[in-house]
């Protein structure tokens, strides 16, 4: 359903739920446990990605009809506050988060894309919201992430219409960071991670506080105290020598 590996400081979660990797109560339960071993084994870098050929498609619909067959809504309600509380607590992860897109990456499964902090897409995926089809809205933290992202407009446009987009117009809306060929992939995520981990460090997890704290009012105090912690940090230290000895 889910799975874990760990390799030279990369973590990586596969979502493995065919076809399309629908996010039911199970899957929610492994993806709880997998954030606590990722807690444990505290990675320089995360990265997720969908197994065959989509990243997710969000909620399992048979599971949300059989709810409203029943009219057990508190089973539906509880659902959608599962999937807020685990996006937030990935959001939360202290090292970052990379999204590899492919295939459908609709509903649910886009919103676990932005609460990554970084997306790489293929360019035939396809992107968007299409809950309000079946009379609903993307409750996972999708209409707070994306206008987050993206802007008001924008993310009025998906999540009102539906609409569904690919890797390149996502890139173009600010909506994911890298869009290549879906051959190219693998490459680029290579290229990405290594970029990242070149760098990985102290103050990755502090400019990941700081950012997450935009719009809050805490912004600025936060950057201050950031940079006070990382200022006497051993690794700052280094890092400054080193840059100096260069030049």
């Amino acid at each position: 359903m889910l799975k874990l590996e760990v390799q030279d400081q990369v973590a990586t979660v596969l979502l493995d739920r065919p076809p399309v990797n629908a996010v039911d109560d199970a899957f929610l339960d492994k993806f709880d446990a997998i954030l606590d071993e990722i807690k444990t084994v505290n990675p320089a870098l995360v990265v997720v990605k969908g197994s065959g050929r989509h990243f997710s498609a969000g909620g399992d619909i048979k599971q949300m009809v059989s709810a409203l067959e029943t009219e057990d809504f508190t089973r539906l309600d509880g659902f959608a506050r599962r999937i807020q509380n685990a996006y937030f607590a990935w959001e939360q992860l202290p090292m970052p988060t990379v999204a590899v897109l492919t295939g459908a990456v609709t509903g649910g499964g886009l919103e676990l894309a932005l609460a990554c902090d970084l997306r790489i897409s293929a360019a035939n995926a396809k992107i968007g919201f299409p809950e309000v089809r079946i009379g609903l809205l993307p409750a996972g933290g999708g209409t707070q992430r994306l206008t987050r992202l993206i802007g008001r407009g924008q993310a009025m446009r998906l999540i009102l219409t539906g609409e569904l987009i690919g890797g390149t117009e996502a890139q173009t809306l600010g909506l994911v960071e890298w869009c290549v060929e879906h051959e190219d992939l693998d490459a680029q995520l290579a290229h990405v991670t290594s970029m990242l981990l070149e760098v990985a460090g102290p103050a990755q997890p502090a400019i990941k506080r700081c950012i997450n704290r935009y719009g809050t009012g805490d912004g600025y105090a936060g950057e201050l105290f950031e940079q006070k912690a990382l200022h006497v940090s051993k690794e700052a230290e280094q890092r400054l020598r080193a840059f100096v000895a260069e030049r």
